[in-house]
Formats: structure tokens, C-alpha cells, sequence
């Protein structure tokens, strides 16, 4: 953290590092993750949240199915009959691959703000 004059504002390097937006952990970087219905390119954090990166970010409904279906152990029955906000907490990041690092342009956590093409998906306690 750096002053400025009576503010204490925090290091931009600091909200660009892959953290996991549930535990503030690093997360690794996405590669291909096997399942029982071909792979998905993500990963899963040590606080049980999985992530999925859509670099075209053109697909995101098939990656959100792939991570809500991968954080439910591939029982699809039980992740189709989840809702969100209830079963399951969301949010969606701009990654860059080339770098590891958060984008802060248009990180949005919102249900009206899901734009980025990194999804993270947490089951609830």
C-alpha cells in the first residue's frame, strides 16, 4: 500500500495478480482440465472455487456449465437444479493469459456486470 497525502490507496500490481476472488489466494494458470465429458480450460483454487477461461470470451455459457458442473463432482442433475446467489456464488474476471495477470478494465461481479472471460464459481457452505 502506498500514502498519498491523508489516503492510503492500494499498489495497482497488487489488483492485477491472479488472486481467486473468494480466498484472495493465488491461482494457478488455466490449463486443460479433464472430465468425464471431454476438458475444459480452467482449474480449481484450494478454497474448492473453480475457474474456467474462455479466451474468445464468445463461449462463456459452455464454460459456465463446465465449471458448475466440474465444482459439483460431474453430477449434472444436482448442477442443473442449482440456482445462483442460493447453491452457488459467481464471478466473472478479465484475464490475461499472456501475462497471469487481472485485467482492471472490466472485472464485474454483478449480476449485470458479467463481462471478462474468467469465471469463477464457489459452492456455498
Amino acid at each position: 500500500m502506498a500514502r498519498y497525502g491523508n489516503k492510503i490507496r492500494e499498489d495497482k500490481n497488487v489488483l492485477t495478480e491472479p488472486r481467486c476472488p473468494f480466498c484472495r489466494q493465488f491461482f494457478d494458470r488455466p490449463a486443460e482440465v479433464p472430465t468425464m465429458l471431454g476438458f475444459f480450460t480452467g482449474g480449481q483454487c484450494s478454497c474448492g472455487a473453480v475457474y474456467v477461461h474462455d479466451p474468445t470470451q464468445k463461449d462463456m455459457g459452455n464454460a459456465f456449465m463446465d465449471a458448475l458442473a466440474y465444482v459439483c463432482k460431474e453430477d449434472w442433475d444436482l448442477a442443473l437444479s442449482m440456482t445462483e446467489d442460493v447453491d452457488y456464488t459467481c464471478a466473472y474476471l478479465s484475464y490475461v493469459p499472456k501475462t497471469h495477470t487481472l485485467s482492471l478494465k472490466s472485472q464485474g461481479r454483478g449480476p449485470y456486470e458479467k463481462n471478462g472471460n474468467m469465471l469463477f464459481i464457489k459452492l456455498k457452505d
